[in-house]
Order: structure tokens, then sequence, then C-alpha cells
């Protein structure tokens, strides 16, 4: 397992700290590619910080990065400790440092994560990904690893976390994946995001 890749622009790194995820998408690539990049992303370990930093030097270190992205695999608010550890390093050259979550890390961990995060990530990526929660259920999939919640908490989570990133982040976006959604419900998630302040919105 890679916990360190490059995906197109060569000074963004994206940076795969767990497979773990609450969704299980019908659209997500991870079920039919082992990797992205040349890189191999599916694992059961887990880095700690060490491990981060070894992998991100075996792509010639800090100084060739403008940007690090965490996105894997699986969902990085999982792996909420590691984004905290790391932060002061991945920084110390200059780097912003983006989180590209689904939103369910405050449900992940039983509290408000968002002031946590603003702290060690500049930019948030929030997938949005359905105009409503029973497209968001169908689509999605969430919560199999956790039967105890209900599937609608998991749209009710990524939606207080899109509706309060504003208020944390100075770069908050929204995204949805295209090929999974029809031109209206694109519309649709685009005038949701904007409902609540967001102005940027990607359709990925």
């Amino acid at each position: 397992m890679d916990y360190a890749y490059a995906f197109g622009d060569a000074q963004k790194l994206y940076l795969n700290g767990t497979n773990r995820c609450t969704n299980r998408c019908s659209f997500c690539v991870r079920y039919r590619i082992d990797g992205l990049g040349g890189a191999l992303l599916w694992g059961k370990e887990e880095p700690d910080l060490q491990r981060l930093e070894m992998g991100v030097r075996a792509h010639g270190g800090l100084g060739n990065i403008r940007e690090f992205i965490w996105c894997g695999y699986g969902e990085p608010t999982f792996r909420l400790d590691l984004i905290k550890q790391a932060a002061t390093w991945l920084r110390s050259r200059g780097a912003k440092i983006r989180l590209n979550t689904n939103g369910h890390g405050c449900l992940i961990h039983g509290r408000d994560v968002l002031p946590e995060l603003s702290r060690v990530v500049d930019e948030i990526s929030i997938s949005l990904n359905a105009p409503d929660c029973g497209r968001y259920l169908d689509l999605c999939r969430p919560g199999s690893d956790f039967p105890e919640l209900g599937p609608e908490r998991f749209w009710e989570a990524m939606i207080d976390c899109l509706a309060r990133a504003p208020a944390y982040f100075e770069d908050t976006q929204a995204s949805v994946v295209g090929s999974a959604l029809d031109r209206e419900e694109i519309e649709e998630c685009r005038r949701l995001a904007a409902s609540f302040g967001i102005k940027r919105f990607r359709v990925r």
C-alpha cells in the first residue's frame, strides 16, 4: 500500500492514510482498480507519521510539492490523528493542505471535529454527490459498518459539514460525480451548495 502518490499535477501529492470508509459508493474507482498514478492504494496497514514521511520523501520530499491532498482509498478523517500530527511538517516548506472528505468526520468521532481540522487543513472539498437524502442513500450506500446508526444519519452529517464548513475554512468546495447524476440533479446539487454560501462547485 502506497501512502503518497502523484496523479496529474506533479506539484500535488495525494496522501492515502486509510482504506476505511463510511460509504460504499456505487461509482467509486476503488472497486474497479487497485490504484492511481501507478500507486497501489489498497492495503490493510495504515501509516504512522514516520511511514507517511517516508512515502512523501520517495516523491522527492517537501520542496517539490505546493499542495498536499488527503485523498486515498478511504475516508481520511478516520485518521484525524495522523492529519493533525503531519500538518506542521507538511506545511514547513510552504505547501498548503487540502482535505477531500465525505463529510462524516463528526459522526465517525462522535464530536465536532471541524475546529480541529481547521487548524491543520487549509482547504476542504466535501463530496455532496446527490441532491437529496434518497438519492444519496442509493448512490453512496452509507453506514454498512455502523449498523447502530440509521443510514439517513450519514446524509445529515454530510449536510451539516457542508453547511458549517465555510465558517471554518476560507476555501470550501462541494463536489459531485458527474457520471452518476443527470443534468438537473447536478444543478440541484449546485443550488444546494450555494444555499450554504459555498461558491466553489466541482463536477468530477
